[in-house]
């Protein structure tokens, strides 16, 4: 009984070693790149998975800000917090969105980005640049934050 256990054990660890040199998607590098593309404008943001905070970001018009990471199916997911000042309406404004999404029954960040997720901030929201489509989609708009609120508050007392 102890062997013929040993033996499937044995088949069970081939056979995934098998499945996972002939999968080469199985665990994708996947690079997310965020810029600021909004004029005039210092542009905070934090980062973070359930497991890593990638800290907190400052970037000025046209700086972009990348990091990469394994992908791994049912367990990646990353989402960011924004915050910046509009200089010409004296109003701050905030943003939260998924930047990465992997999970077993969801495949379309992989669809979207092809491994490379790039996203624009602009005045008019947060955006995706969708390979698929070959075209942006905008995937949160900005909401007045000028109330005292944690979204915004450690960006205002960066400085």
């Amino acid at each position: 009984m102890g062997t013929a256990s040993s033996h499937m054990s044995l088949l069970l660890l081939l056979l995934f070693s098998v499945l996972v040199s002939q999968c080469s998607s199985f665990f994708d590098h996947v690079k997310i790149n965020i810029q600021n593309d909004i004029e005039g404008v210092s542009f905070g943001m934090r980062c973070r998975s359930y497991d890593d905070f990638l800290g907190n970001r400052s970037l000025h018009h046209g700086e972009e800000w990348h990091w990469e990471f394994i992908e791994i199916p049912g367990i990646t997911e990353f989402w960011c917090e924004f915050c910046w000042y509009d200089n010409q309406n004296h109003h701050w404004y905030s943003g939260r969105s998924h930047v990465y999404v992997a999970y077993f029954w969801v495949e379309r960040y992989r669809g979207y980005c092809d491994g490379h997720c790039q996203y624009s901030a602009r005045r008019d929201g947060f955006y995706l640049y969708r390979h698929d489509k070959k075209k942006w989609e905008k995937r949160c708009d900005w909401k007045v934050d000028d109330k005292k609120s944690l979204n915004c508050y450690h960006f205002r007392h960066a400085n």
